[in-house]
C-alpha cells in the first residue's frame, strides 16, 4: 500500500531545484488518487471485475493530471476509471465524486442526490467542505491539507481508514435537511 504520509506532505510550492516544481493541482491529483485505497465501501464485494469509477463534476481544475495518475494505481485491486460530467445524475454507478468549485451554487442538490449512497464526495473548496463534502483537499500555507467530515462519511456508510483519519483535520457540517 502506498505511503500516505509522504503524499500529504507534498507542497504546492517546493521541490528539488533540478526537478519541475509540483503545481497545486498536480499535488492534489496525486493525493486524491493515493487516499482512495484507505476507504472501504461496504458494497465493494459486489463490484465484480468492474473498474473503480471516479467522476469529476463541473469545470475540472486538474487538466490531464488525474488521467495520467491512474495509469499505475488501483483501488482495491481495480483499475481507476475517470469520468468528467456536467450533471450529478451522470455519477450513477461511481464510487467517488469530485465536486469542482464551479458547482458551489448547486451543492445542496448534489449532496441531496448523494445522501445515503455509498459515494465518496471530494472537493478542494472550503465552502463545499462546510456544506458536507466528505473529503476535502485544501491548500493551507502552501501545503495540501486533508480535511474530513466524519459525519458525512457515516451517512454515506463509508469507512475511513485509521491512517487516513490520523492525518486529516476533522470538520463538522450541519446535517442536510430532508
Amino acid at each position: 500500500m502506498p505511503c500516505l504520509c509522504a503524499v500529504l506532505v507534498l507542497s504546492a510550492g517546493t521541490g528539488a531545484p533540478a526537478l519541475e516544481k509540483p503545481t497545486e493541482y498536480s499535488s492534489k491529483a496525486k493525493i486524491l488518487l493515493m487516499i482512495l485505497p484507505y476507504i472501504q465501501w461496504p458494497s465493494e464485494a459486489n463490484w465484480k471485475e468492474e473498474p473503480f469509477k471516479l467522476a469529476v463534476l463541473g469545470e475540472s481544475p486538474f487538466g490531464t493530471r488525474l488521467d495520467e495518475g491512474t495509469q499505475s494505481l488501483t483501488v482495491h485491486h481495480r483499475p481507476i476509471q475517470i469520468r468528467y460530467i456536467s450533471k450529478v445524475r451522470d455519477a450513477e454507478g461511481c464510487q467517488a465524486l469530485f465536486i469542482c468549485a464551479s458547482e458551489q451554487r448547486r451543492i445542496d442538490g448534489i449532496l441531496s442526490w448523494t445522501e445515503g449512497k455509498e459515494i465518496l464526495t471530494l472537493s478542494d473548496d472550503e465552502s463545499l467542505a462546510r456544506k458536507g463534502v466528505i473529503l476535502n483537499l485544501l491548500l493551507e500555507g502552501g501545503y495540501v491539507r486533508l480535511v474530513v467530515n466524519p459525519e458525512a462519511a457515516r451517512r454515506s456508510n463509508l469507512l475511513l481508514g485509521s491512517r487516513l483519519m490520523s492525518l486529516a483535520k476533522p470538520i463538522s457540517a450541519p446535517r442536510p435537511t430532508p
